[in-house]
C-alpha cells in the first residue's frame, strides 16, 4: 500500500454499498454491517486467545499488532474485552494505515453498530489532528490515544502508524499477538507478501500468536516456512475456513 496524499482519504476513493464503506482501490469492504462485530471477536480476539491473556501476570504490557486499521473495528472489539476484565494488564494496540478514512466514513461504524462504544468526538478530533500533522510532515506519522481502566492502574494505548506497511512495520515493538486484517490477499498483495511476513516475523518472539480470516494456501506455506505453527479452523458464519497459530 502506498500512502495517499496525506491529510485524509479522498471521498472519491470510497463508495457505499448498503451503508458500508467500500474501497474502490482494493474493491473490498472495511467492515461487515451484519455480524462484523461478532466476526472480529471470533477471528481475532478468540483466535488469539486474547481474553485469558489479558489477565496474565508474566508480562506488564501485552502488545497486539494489527495490519490494517481501517475503520477501527478490531480496536473497539478488543478495547471492549479489556474494559470488561476485572484486573487486566496494560495493552498496547499497534496498527498501521496507509489510507486513513474521513470522519464521515468512520461514523458509519457507529451507525452500523448502535449501542456499541465506538467513535466519539474527542477520539475523532485526535485522529484528525494526527492526520493533519502527517500531511504537513511525513516523518510525524504516529497517532496515539490512551484509555484508563476503571478497576486498576492499567492503560490501553492505541498507536497507529500512518504509512505504507513497509515503512511502518520496522517501527513496531515486539508483538505478542497479531491481527492480520488487511484487505483480502488477492486484492491487496503487498499486505500479505513474503517480505511483509518476514518483517512481521522479526517483530515476533517464541509463542507470539496470529489469527486471520484468510486461509490462502500461499499464506499458510509462507508462515510455516517462517517458523509459525499454522492451524486451519472453521471460519465465522458462512466462511469455510480461517487460520491461526503461533511462532515456535
Amino acid at each position: 500500500m502506498m500512502s495517499p496524499t496525506p491529510k485524509n482519504q479522498p471521498d472519491t476513493a470510497i463508495e457505499f454499498k448498503d451503508g458500508v464503506p467500500v474501497s474502490k482501490l482494493f474493491d473490498d469492504i472495511y467492515f461487515s454491517k451484519q455480524g462484523g462485530y461478532e466476526e472480529s471477536h471470533f477471528v481475532f480476539v478468540s483466535g488469539n486467545g486474547i481474553e485469558s491473556r489479558l489477565e496474565q501476570t508474566n508480562v506488564s504490557t501485552f502488545y497486539i499488532g494489527e495490519l490494517g486499521f481501517g475503520s477501527g473495528l478490531n480496536l473497539f472489539v478488543t478495547l471492549d474485552v479489556w474494559k470488561s476484565c476485572n484486573n487486566p494488564i496494560s495493552v498496547e494496540f499497534v496498527s498501521l494505515e496507509g489510507y486513513p478514512l474521513t470522519k464521515e466514513t468512520l461514523l458509519t461504524l457507529n451507525q452500523s453498530y448502535p449501542g456499541k462504544s465506538l467513535w466519539f468526538e474527542a477520539l475523532i478530533r485526535s485522529y484528525e489532528n494526527a492526520i493533519d500533522v502527517w500531511g504537513k510532515d511525513q516523518t510525524q506519522n504516529l497517532w496515539t490515544y490512551t484509555w484508563n481502566h476503571k478497576n486498576n492502574p492499567s492503560q490501553f494505548t492505541l498507536k497507529v502508524y500512518l504509512e505504507d506497511v513497509k515503512i511502518c512495520l520496522p517501527s513496531f515493538p515486539l508483538i505478542h499477538a497479531w491481527y492480520l486484517d488487511g484487505f483480502s490477499p488477492g486484492k491487496n498483495p503487498d499486505m500479505w507478501s513474503l517480505d511483509t511476513l518476514k518483517a512481521l516475523r522479526e517483530k515476533s518472539a517464541s509463542g507470539t500468536s496470529f489469527a486471520t480470516f484468510s486461509s490462502a494456501g500461499f499464506l499458510r506455506r509462507n508462515l510455516t516456512e517462517l517458523g509459525f505453527v499454522v492451524e486451519k479452523k472453521k471460519g465465522f458464519g458462512r466462511k469455510r475456513e480461517m487460520i491461526s497459530g503461533f511462532l515456535k
